[in-house]
Formats: structure tokens, sequence, C-alpha cells
């Protein structure tokens, strides 16, 4: 499991993230532990396990707030908690 740490996935972030996706998405797991994350950065994170073609994106270190949003929007099959 290749994992990426991340200290912000929001609006202010993205983008320049979104420029480095082809490397970042080569992974598989992102550690969220001090992220701080908005729904940009959710979009993120729910390309990058879409790109991971029928694999689960592992994602460590998940606020309570986080989870919530997975479970409200459906998207649990897309990841699981490392």
């Amino acid at each position: 499991m290749t994992v990426r740490h991340f200290d912000k996935l929001t609006v202010d972030t993205v983008p320049e993230l979104w420029k480095q996706r082809s490397g970042i998405f080569s992974g598989d797991g992102a550690d969220l532990s001090e992220a701080e994350i908005d729904s940009a950065g959710v979009a993120f994170l729910v390309r990058w396990a879409k790109s991971l073609h029928g694999g689960k994106l592992k994602l460590a270190g998940c606020s309570p707030d986080l989870l919530k949003l997975i479970s409200i929007f459906e998207l649990k099959p897309l990841f699981e908690e490392a």
C-alpha cells in the first residue's frame, strides 16, 4: 500500500493537487489524520478512488465528520479505513 499524507484537501489546494494527480493517484491510500478537508477535498478523494478501477482507496485517520459525509453520500463502496 502506498500512502500519501495530506495536511489540506480544500478548494485552495485541490487545483494544484489535480495537476499532480497522475503521481498521487498511483498510490492507493491517504493519511488524513491531520488534514483539513472540505467538499473539494471529498470530490478529489472520490475521483482518486474511482481511478483505482474497482479497488478501494484506503483512508487512514478519518475524522468523524468525514466518515459521516462518506456515509451520507453513500460513498462507502469507494473507500476502506486503513
